[in-house]
């Protein structure tokens, strides 16, 4: 049968437990990151603008422009909708290259 000081070394050790998984779920948390207002977790990635891309890292908002792809041999490059780069859209001709 337990003694009074058996029961009271098994609480202790129950609440000890209970804080270390507390003090674990803060440090997830304190990893977020704010970026005008919006609230990420760690390691998500999200484009603020069309030509611009972050990412949350350790609760730091990392962000750089989107370097574009060279259209210079495009006849007319194209931006889609919501997007940063120009595109050569399809002339309907059949690309042999690399065939």
């Amino acid at each position: 049968m337990f003694s009074f000081v058996d029961i009271r070394l098994a609480l202790l050790l129950g609440a000890t437990v209970l804080l270390a998984q507390g003090q674990g779920e803060d440090d997830r948390t304190g990893s977020s990151c704010t970026l005008d207002g919006q609230v990420y977790n760690d390691r998500d990635v999200w484009k603020p603008e069309p030509c611009q891309i972050c990412v949350c890292d350790s609760g730091t908002v990392m962000c750089d422009e989107v370097i574009c792809e060279d259209t210079s041999e495009c006849s007319n490059p194209v931006i889609p909708h919501d997007e940063c780069c120009p595109v050569c859209p399809d002339d309907g001709r059949i690309n042999l290259e690399g065939l």
